[in-house]
């Protein structure tokens, strides 16, 4: 008998985290006996313009229009056996929805990768943050059948309001993203960054130990989907496009991951450096939050702190394609063990379908 499962995310697939830890999941779920579909709130137009400062009318109206897209989804569910609230059914106030949800008893389950429970606003919507309130996380993670936490840091704090948790990382589609041509030895060197706006203020920590490796070396920083200068090292700027993802990712010598420490960061799944490390690359990663724990130091790459190390890090792989080479292969190996879709796919049909028997 197929679950029927109704999938409720903020964002529509030009957002990462929808399309990677849910809508990818689809074609393998199906081969569980799990129909997945995926009801955004926010449509794409309303979504790409959310992260710019203005555009106040449209954004009231695309709040409107997903809510009214809420009633209909919720008229629709009633013959769906469970919900999965991808980590906010609605993108303002309290967890409604989840809590007339559940006065049905009806099971849902709840599903975040970033430490939404300390809130980290984007600068073009600070205005609005009154009507996020971080507090709002946790009703729904309480009432929730099950809870699936990106990381060990982000379950430890979802434990303390609901005791059927589990850790499921962000999955890498192994399939699409394919190890790349072997390392040789050219110039310039390729140093690579992929992300978002979100994420690209975190590339400031790059700023002196880039001027420092381009006193040694002739290289070159590609950041894609980011916006990024450097008074002396060369930087290349490219658009983030989901179908030439794969190629970009194919064209860096080694992927960098920047990141602070932080109650914030200390939520985010290292997901870059999987890309990374599926791709056949060796990782240069800050040493916070779990970054140590994906990338291993020495093995797959390594984990740094501070302008030396960083530099230390980069110019002794750009020294040497054969470090390079058994890096980016141990990288690859370590995730398509652990980290995969095919991996992770049943993991997750075995807690929607526990979550499903629950009432």
């Amino acid at each position: 008998m197929t679950l029927r499962v109704l999938a409720l995310c903020t964002a529509p697939s030009l957002n990462a985290s929808n399309r990677l830890r849910i809508e990818q999941y689809g074609p393998l779920l199906r081969d569980e006996g799990i129909e997945l579909e995926v009801a955004p709130y926010f449509d794409d137009e309303t979504y790409a313009i959310l992260h710019r400062s203005g555009h106040t009318a449209r954004k009231v109206l695309g709040v409107v229009a997903g809510a009214a897209r809420r009633v209909r989804d919720l008229w629709r569910a009633r013959d769906t056996d469970l919900l999965l609230v991808h980590r906010e059914s609605t993108p303002l106030g309290p967890p409604m929805i989840e809590a007339l949800w559940r006065s049905r008893m009806r099971p849902y389950v709840f599903d975040f990768d970033d430490a939404v429970f300390v809130g980290d606003f984007h600068p073009a919507n600070r205005r609005w943050s009154w009507l996020r309130q971080p507090s709002r996380v946790a009703p729904a993670v309480r009432g929730a059948a099950a809870v699936v936490a990106g990381n060990e840091y982000l379950a430890g704090w979802a434990r303390g309001l609901n005791p059927n948790v589990t850790v499921l990382p962000t999955p890498v589609d192994t399939d699409r993203h394919r190890p790349r041509a072997a390392h040789d030895a050219h110039d310039p060197l390729v140093l690579g960054w992929v992300g978002s706006s979100t994420t690209a203020r975190y590339l400031r920590i790059l700023d002196e130990p880039l001027g420092e490796l381009a006193k040694r070396r002739s290289i070159v920083f590609r950041v894609v989907g980011g916006e990024y200068e450097h008074r002396s090292a060369r930087v290349e700027v490219r658009p983030y496009r989901v179908d030439s993802e794969p190629a970009e990712l194919a064209g860096f010598d080694i992927g960098v991951l920047p990141q602070p420490d932080d109650p914030w960061t200390r939520g985010k799944g290292a997901f870059k450096a999987l890309l990374y490390m599926a791709t056949g690359l060796p990782v240069v990663a800050s040493s916070g939050g779990v970054n140590s724990e994906v990338v291993r130091d020495g093995e797959t790459g390594f984990c740094v702190d501070g302008c030396a190390e960083w530099v230390e890090a980069l110019d002794r792989l750009a020294s040497d394609p054969a470090l390079r080479q058994r890096m980016g292969e141990a990288g690859r190996a370590r995730v398509e063990a652990h980290y995969s879709l095919r991996v992770l796919a049943p993991r997750l049909a075995k807690v929607l379908q526990r979550a499903a028997r629950h009432t």
